[in-house]
């Protein structure tokens, strides 16, 4: 390239145009060879030819206009007027006089492009706050790349949160795109913060409450759906009470994930005292006792059950009789036709005697014709002869298994029957299921285990997650390392292995190449997440929505 190659050039007349000849040198001019004073005349440029030969880099200055300057000298001349006017402009205006006008217009510019590349249209109900860093405005721009720009999104949806709160940092941020609406970022650092009321829900999951607790913990308060809970068992530990006929089941302990728990600090969940009514027993019957044992309930009853003589039959194998007690038996009176004799009363004296489920009387003497004869009488005889056996007898009431009929008397209040013993009531005989849920029973240290599974609508078991916050890849981790639950503390691990759900996972959305999740921290009013990278390309819609591009 010719040294002269910088000058304007001009396209001169052809006659006026000069060529070196075949041995490469150019015709005597002036303007190649001016005259000089303080050089001998040999050396003048009216010196004949083949006296000096210009070296090649010595040619002439090509005139303005030479279509030999070519595309890359015409940019460069533009180029340099550019250049060449922006620093007069720079040596007549004060940099800080540009400045404040610049700034609004490029910060529009930055605010419109930003915005638009933060989160798709439509899902900002507040402008954006820019603000541009790094010193003097106006040798950025010619530099062509800004240091920083800090970016402030109140109002921003983003990972599936309506309205979070975004902020960033941008440096060496390229004025020029790479892309028609993409945006070169050097190195990007930004927080998004997700307000606890504004945290989203889960499919199949009740809203959860969030909070934070006072060792910097992040709380999450929920009630499992009864799905979720099926497999939760609790066990209530309870004293049985008998009051006259009632039953009472007063719980002691409430045992839950192996822990036991006061039963007065969770009575809303063990539904404290349970009165059950009892079976209704004869007069003069009482239950004694009950007692949980292994193979079920021990019932204890007993009493004299006593029938007056006014309740008995009135008549006895055809014939009205009437009662009285003498010296503890019962005389039956009647009158009966004895052959030979006729009609005659008598009385017939009996023992009342138990035997496989019956009583029956056992007459031991009669009296009749004025005197008291033994069984073995000739008249007692004939007497008896026409009583049958069966009209002696009676079959008594069922007694449940384990309670018998004791021994039997009579008095002037009427037959007594003496019961006594212990029922057992199989546990498998007992309610499946109370407030809608599986129940099995069982014994300890007297008393009676009752262990439930799951819950109700009715009877929701909330519970409290504590938890430190991690980031694994594109999904938020709340993963417990304890939870609360009926005012006790258990290990995570415990309670999650009944409770199964996916409640402590929430997905975040996909980030552009170069940008990753590097932490998040629990503050006093939600979630803040932060996210860092270098060498990134911004394209429209890259953080807001699902991530991907509007």
């Amino acid at each position: 390239m010719s040294t002269f190659a910088p000058y304007p050039r001009t396209v001169l007349p052809e006659e006026e145009r000069l060529y070196p000849d075949d041995e490469g040198l150019y015709p005597d001019h002036e303007r190649v060879f001016p005259e000089r004073e303080d050089l001998p005349a040999e050396h003048h440029g009216t010196a004949r030819r083949g006296n000096r030969r210009p070296h090649r880099s010595r040619r002439l200055p090509q005139r303005l206009g030479d279509r030999r300057l070519g595309r890359r000298g015409r940019r460069f001349i533009v180029g340099s007027a550019v250049a060449l006017f922006v620093l007069l402009l720079l040596l007549v205006v004060p940099i800080s006089a540009l400045d404040g006008p610049l700034t609004g217009v490029v910060i529009s510019r930055v605010s419109s492009q930003v915005s638009s590349q933060m989160s798709c249209p439509g899902t900002q109900t507040k402008p954006p706050k820019i603000t541009i860093g790094g010193g003097r405005l106006v040798p950025q721009l010619l530099l062509g790349r800004l240091s920083e720009i800090k970016v402030q999104l109140p109002d921003m949806a983003v990972s599936g949160v309506q309205h979070a709160d975004f902020s960033a940092t941008l440096r060496d941020v390229s004025v020029r795109q790479p892309k028609p609406g993409t945006t070169q970022v050097g190195r990007f650092d930004a927080a998004i913060t997700l307000g606890f009321a504004n945290m989203p829900s889960l499919p199949g999951i009740p809203q959860p409450t969030f909070g934070r607790a006072a060792d910097g913990s992040l709380t999450v308060a929920l009630t499992p759906t009864p799905e979720m809970s099926k497999n939760v068992k609790a066990t209530v530990l309870a004293k049985l009470e008998l009051h006259g006929a009632s039953m009472s089941v007063v719980p002691q302990q409430l045992v839950l994930f192996g822990k036991s728990i006061p039963a007065a600090e969770v009575a809303d969940q063990t539904g404290g005292a349970r009165t059950e009514k009892l079976p209704d027993l004869p007069a003069g019957l009482a239950y004694k006792s009950v007692a949980p044992k292994t193979d079920g309930l021990h019932v204890a009853l007993g009493g004299t059950v006593t029938t007056p003589l006014s309740e008995l039959p009135t008549s006895v194998g055809e014939q009205t009789v009437s009662y009285q007690a003498v010296n503890g038996q019962l005389g039956i009176s009647t009158s009966k036709d004895i052959p030979l004799l006729g009609e005659l009363p008598l009385t017939i004296f009996t023992e009342p005697t138990l035997g496989d489920g019956t009583l029956t009387l056992v007459p031991k003497s009669v009296d009749v014709l004025g005197s008291n004869r033994q069984p073995s009488d000739p008249i007692a005889a004939i007497v008896l002869s026409q009583v049958k056996q069966e009209d002696l007898t009676r079959t008594l009431p069922e007694l449940p298994s384990g309670v018998k009929y004791q021994s039997v008397s009579v008095d002037s209040a009427g037959i007594k029957v003496t019961i006594d013993g212990v029922t057992v009531q199989a546990f498998s005989g007992l309610p499946k299921t109370i407030d809608g849920r599986a129940v099995s029973y069982g014994a300890k240290d007297g008393m009676l285990v009752v262990t439930t599974s799951g819950a109700t609508a009715d009877h929701p078991m909330s519970i409290v997650l504590y938890s430190k916050p991690a980031i694994t890849g594109t999904t938020l981790d709340l993963v417990p390392e304890r939870i609360q639950m009926l005012g006790a503390t258990f290990p995570a691990r415990d309670v999650l292995a009944t409770i199964k759900t996916d409640m402590t996972k929430y997905p975040l959305q996909t980030l552009p190449a170069g940008l990753s999740y590097r932490g998040v921290e629990v503050l006093a009013s939600g979630l803040r997440i932060t996210v860092g990278g270098r060498n990134v390309q911004l394209t429209k819609g890259a953080l807001g929505g699902s991530g991907a591009s509007c």
